[in-house]
This record gives structure tokens, C-alpha cells and sequence, in this order.
């Protein structure tokens, strides 16, 4: 049994207009991972049913069209609601409040680098836009910075994908899925480790402040 690649054939018969439409819908309604659609689609191309660089642009154009309306919907409720919102949304998929608000604060700070990091980051990648429109986050920022994570993370697992399609005799996209789910959380768990180490690493090695020494305030 096979539910992306049937989904995938369903939207092969509909061309490149049925291509948009799923990887819209995909990240309005994340009911699929994005990943396993994505592996899907590369299967998909190596099966004719698209060109590799039309799945790429025309999925990467559909996944920012889906941020772009996260952003505008974060806008325009304002910033206490957007949170209530986005918390709930997030434990949907395993997200804490708590994680949600470093979220909010590290973006603050780091936004340039966030907003395109964010989309290479599981789970988190559905929200961020969100958290982008309730800050009030520059449009074209966001713009570039969410279609550079974009295109980095669909060509990734598109071209998974493809190449997998001729690496089998008969490339199962549901199955390949569950497989790299499993691979990234593999490696998020390692990530998450390493940079927990390093930060115990950097507090150890912090100087101390002479006041500190001195005893004074």
C-alpha cells in the first residue's frame, strides 16, 4: 500500500496545476509530512509525470504561497492572538508552549538567519512563518530568506526521491517516507545534544566577572 503514491498519481493526471494545488494544500493542512510529499514528487518526475525542475519551482512556489498566508494571517490578528493560536497549532505536532516561546524570542533577535533556518527544521517549519507575520518581520526578508530554506529543503527531498526511484525496482514513496522520518529525527536528536554540550561547553569556559572576585556589586 502506497497513499503518497497514489496521491502523487492522482495529481499527475491534472499535470502542473494538480502539482500546485497538492503542495499548497499540503502546507495549509501539513495532514502529510512535507517530506514524504516531497519524496513522492521526485518518484513522480522520475515516472514522467513532471520534469524535476517543474516539481521543484512549481512546489517551492506552492510551499512559499502557504507561508505567505500564515504571514498575512499572523498580521493581520495581531500578536496575542497569533500566539494562542500558534501554541495550539504547534501541540498538534508535539510543540510545547515552552519551545514556542524560545521560538518567538530567538526570532526577535536573529530573525534573517531564523526565518531561513526555521525551513529546514521539521515540525518548526510550519509555524515560523506565523511567528514572522505576529513580529512584524520585513516582507521581503521573509520573502528571500523563507524561498532560499524552501528550495534548499524541497530540492533536497525531491531529488531523494528521484534518485531513489532508480536506485529499486519499485520505489514505494509511503515506505521511503517512514524511513527518513526516521533519519531526521535521528539526526535533530544529535543536533539537539550537540548544541546542548556546546552551550554547557561555553558556560564552563565563560571568565569571570571581576566584580565576581572583587565582591562587589
Amino acid at each position: 500500500m502506497d497513499p503518497l503514491g497514489s496521491l502523487i498519481a492522482w495529481a499527475a493526471d491534472y499535470g502542473i496545476a494538480g502539482l500546485l494545488g497538492v503542495a499548497v494544500f499540503e502546507r495549509l493542512v501539513p495532514m502529510l509530512p512535507s517530506y514524504g510529499f516531497l519524496v513522492a514528487v521526485g518518484i513522480g518526475a522520475a515516472e514522467g509525470g513532471w520534469s524535476v525542475p517543474a516539481a521543484f519551482l512549481v512546489t517551492t512556489a506552492g510551499s512559499l504561497a502557504g507561508c505567505f498566508a500564515y504571514y498575512a494571517l499572523a498580521a493581520a490578528i495581531g500578536e496575542a492572538r497569533s500566539i494562542a493560536f500558534f501554541t495550539r497549532f504547534a501541540r498538534l505536532f508535539g510543540v510545547s508552549p515552552a519551545r514556542v516561546a524560545r521560538l518567538i524570542a530567538y526570532f526577535r533577535d536573529n530573525q534573517r538567519a531564523l526565518v531561513f533556518g526555521a525551513q529546514l527544521v521539521p515540525t518548526v517549519r510550519l509555524i515560523a512563518p506565523g511567528i514572522a507575520g505576529l513580529l512584524g518581520t520585513d516582507v521581503r526578508l521573509f520573502a528571500i530568506a523563507s524561498a532560499a530554506g524552501i528550495a534548499l529543503w524541497n530540492g533536497l527531498f525531491i531529488g531523494v526521491g528521484y534518485l531513489a526511484s532508480f536506485a529499486t525496482a519499485a520505489a514505494n514513496a509511503s515506505m521511503l517516507a517512514l524511513q527518513i522520518l526516521a533519519v531526521l529525527l535521528l539526526c535533530e536528536g544529535l543536533a539537539a545534544l550537540a548544541w546542548h554540550g556546546l552551550r554547557r561547553r561555553r558556560g564552563r569556559l565563560a571568565p569571570i566577572p571581576a566584580s565576581a572576585i572583587s565582591g562587589k556589586e
